[in-house]
């Protein structure tokens, strides 16, 4: 009698720890991201290298951009310090998941694939895809029929790659799917693609006289896809970071700070109100 009086108590403990351990994994689940993310003290912001958005400055050391600033002015309201790490873009969801990241902010385009995936914040400033060629080849390619057959670059799971896939005069082309914005432009200097499409927010800071590309042209005349926005990323179901986001997009819009930012690097014209 004794021993099974013992292991009835054995099992009534058990219960119990297992119901604490999954009250505690409920608690866990239910608090907001933000809590996660104001305890730390800083804000993980994923970003690929590119000019105007995250670019390294003339010494190679300090990280300089439009998001850059915009990012650090919001993490300043926000009471939290910023700390930029390189993705990969094709994992930009994965590492979110996985809290290697706290947030996209690299412009990124929202689309309703990334909703599913991803919370998102209001739109601050719209985009398109352009071409963009070696300036020797200018006379060869002057529209989307005269590319037929030409060899393609895009990064991979980028705006770009589902605008040349939607694109019928481009969608049968050969076509390199690379690992950032940037090596779509190495590789068209190099020959190894004919057209790259990329942000029209890079190419315009990217290409051209003055440039480290003086070789390559935007043909600001080939635009594909729709019209788009960029929002930051974060991760899903996460209402109170998500809310906080855009409070201080606002913040720095009503203030005027956004717009010295953008202006300061060419894109005043880009910005979308927040209302």
């Amino acid at each position: 009698m004794k021993k099974r009086l013992v292991t009835l108590v054995a099992i009534v403990a058990l219960v119990a720890l297992v119901a604490g351990m999954t009250v505690g994994l409920t608690a866990c689940n239910d608090s907001d991201d933000w809590d996660y993310i104001s305890e730390k003290g800083e804000l993980v912001i994923g970003i690929t290298y590119f000019a105007p958005m995250n670019y390294f400055d003339t010494d190679g050391t300090t990280l300089i951009g439009f998001e850059t600033e915009f990012a650090t002015e919001v993490c300043n309201l926000l009471g939290v310090t910023p700390k930029f790490q390189e993705v990969n873009w094709d994992s930009k969801i994965v590492e979110l998941q996985s809290k290697s990241v706290d947030v996209i902010w690299n412009g990124m385009t929202i689309t309703e694939e990334l909703r599913t995936n991803m919370d998102i914040s209001n739109p601050y400033m719209t985009n398109r895809q352009v071409a963009v060629i070696r300036k020797a080849d200018a006379e060869k390619y002057t529209s989307l029929a005269s590319m037929a057959g030409a060899k393609l670059g895009a990064e991979k799971s980028s705006a770009g790659e589902r605008a040349i896939a939607d694109t019928a005069e481009l969608s049968s082309n050969p076509y390199s799917a690379l690992e950032a914005q940037s090596n779509v432009l190495v590789e068209l200097k190099s020959g190894t693609i004919d057209v790259g499409f990329i942000d029209i927010v890079m190419a315009t800071a990217s290409v051209g006289e003055g440039t480290d590309y003086n070789d390559l042209v935007m043909l600001d005349s080939v635009l594909i896809g729709d019209g788009e926005f960029y929002g930051v990323g974060m991760r899903k179901d996460s209402p109170e970071t998500l809310a906080k986001i855009n409070e201080a997009i606002k913040t720095l819009y009503d203030n005027g700070k956004l717009l010295s930012i953008a202006e300061k690097y060419g894109l005043a014209s880009a910005l979308v109100a927040q209302d």
